[in-house]
């Protein structure tokens, strides 16, 4: 994985069960209601939501897809890693389906747990859907984490 410094970093919050998707390689596109200000290349930094309340991963944006539910069911169904039901709930009284596709995907060597993140900023909660990060304060803070 490369990372420009042109690049955002895109801190977003994922069921523990469609990260595991994405690490085991059958999950390449992460399913959202409204779209990210990503562009390929951008990084995303994957927070896994309760039970494990960590950033687990990081994943380079591959491109960003836009349609509506059916066509994205019909085409991208078996990169999706839901069933039928759990995409028609999701995406229930919605026109439009974003996903985005991931590339690169890897796992942390060691989570960066919830509680450690707020020993360095207090009031950090996770985003519901994205929140974008300043890359080099990030990258300050954190460096003793990621090394």
């Amino acid at each position: 994985m490369v990372f420009n410094y042109m690049s955002k970093l895109i801190l977003i919050s994922v069921k523990e069960k469609y990260v595991e998707e994405m690490l085991a390689g059958r999950k390449t596109i992460e399913l959202r209601k409204s779209s990210p200000k990503a562009e390929p290349g951008d990084m995303l930094i994957i927070y896994t939501t309760q039970p494990k309340k960590a950033i687990t991963a990081i994943a380079t944006v591959k491109q960003i897809i836009k349609c509506s539910p059916c066509e994205m069911w019909q085409r991208y169904s078996t990169r999706l890693g839901i069933d039928a039901d759990g995409f028609n709930k999701y995406y229930q009284d919605h026109n439009k389906a974003v996903g985005i596709e991931l590339t690169s995907v890897l796992p942390l060597n060691e989570a960066i747990l919830l509680s450690a993140i707020k020993l360095i900023h207090p009031d950090f909660t996770p985003p519901q859907t994205f929140k974008y990060l300043k890359k080099f304060s990030t990258l300050r803070d954190f460096k003793h984490l990621i090394v």
